[in-house]
């Protein structure tokens, strides 16, 4: 039996709906309408902002020109200490491979000016010395500890100094002077004149050099100590012991020969002295040998004529030689000194 359809095929895919009928429902009006701005919001912040905004991009300049800025100052901050520490370094060079790190083994290279004692007042006299020093191209200061005449120059408190009233014009405080000038970077050199003396051996005779029954004496008069004596080598090794814990580590040793007419001392001279020094201080100083000129004339040409046999034989052959110049025209003859290539010398005016 044929089973009866109850639907056919003829309406099939066909949209059907029903007209609306009645009235609108105002009030869920604002319902439908925040939905629709919450779904074109979330739209809006799903779109990527552009990365170099103006904003950004003014932001990004700003902080790359703090950046070379910061760069220039601190190259230009490296750059200027360089140059202080080259024009202000202290006067020390490098030693030999083969000799050790000791201070009397290291070469030193003094291109200094003299000073009187009296301007080591550790303050404004003192200042005054530095910024003269300073702005002329020294790196070091000389003054006088022991003088020529055997006066003192410096307030010691050693006995025999004190006996021997030696002391005259002295520095008002060496210790603090030789503070300020190693905080300037400039180099504190202490003048000893080793056997002349006209104060110790009027004082003390065991100490004096003799010429028969009497105290030798030069064509000028004056009087020498006895390089043979213990008591005289302990006076000199007094003195630099005391003003080594005051500050002075390099030492220049003058008069440390005996005048030719004198009765010669087996152990005068610069190396025998140095050598005993050196064994009592071990590495704590640095000695130099001095050489006198005096330099009056005002031309670097005319220098030329005194100068040339005293460079050569001191320059090639010794490196522990100081000259100690007495010159009419210091700034001449320093131009002349450095234009020879000579680097250890001290001026005096």
């Amino acid at each position: 039996m044929k089973k009866k359809r109850f639907y056919n095929n003829k309406d099939r895919n066909q949209k059907w709906t029903e007209q609306p009928t009645g009235r609108k429902i105002y009030f869920a009006d604002k319902y439908i309408n925040a939905l629709e701005d919450t779904a074109e919001q979330s739209k809006q912040k799903k779109t990527k902002a552009p990365f170099f905004t103006k904003e950004r991009r003014d932001k990004l300049l700003k902080n790359a020109l703090l950046a070379v800025v910061s760069v220039a100052l601190v190259g230009t901050g490296y750059t200027i200490m360089d140059i202080h520490m080259d024009r202000h370094a202290m006067p020390f060079v490098e030693s030999d491979e083969n000799s050790t790190a000791n201070l009397n083994n290291i070469n030193i290279s003094i291109k200094g000016s003299g000073c009187q004692s009296l301007s080591l007042d550790g303050g404004l006299m003192l200042g005054a010395v530095i910024d003269t020093a300073t702005d002329n191209g020294y790196t070091s200061l000389a003054f006088d500890l022991k003088r020529n005449d055997g006066t003192i120059g410096y307030n010691s408190s050693l006995a025999t100094i004190s006996s021997f009233g030696a002391i005259s014009s002295p520095s008002s405080d060496l210790k603090a002077s030789a503070d300020l000038l190693k905080e300037n970077d400039v180099l504190p050199v202490g003048i000893i004149s080793c056997y002349k003396d006209n104060i110790a051996p009027a004082a003390d005779l065991s100490l004096a050099l003799f010429n028969g029954g009497n105290p030798f004496k030069d064509s000028a008069g004056n009087t020498y100590l006895n390089p043979d004596s213990q008591g005289v080598y302990n006076y000199i090794k007094s003195i630099i012991d005391e003003t080594v814990g005051m500050g002075i580590t390099v030492f220049v040793l003058d008069n440390y020969d005996l005048p030719e007419d004198a009765v010669q001392a087996e152990n005068s001279g610069f190396d025998k002295l140095a050598e005993k020094l050196y064994s009592d201080f071990n590495d704590e100083i640095k000695l130099l040998k001095a050489v006198d000129l005096n330099l009056t004339s005002d031309s670097a040409k005319a220098i030329d004529e005194e100068w040339q046999e005293k460079t050569e034989d001191y320059t090639s052959n010794d490196a522990n030689c100081v000259f100690c110049i007495t010159a009419k025209n210091p700034v001449i003859t320093k131009q002349y000194l450095d234009s020879k290539g000579i680097t250890n010398y001290i001026i005096f005016e």
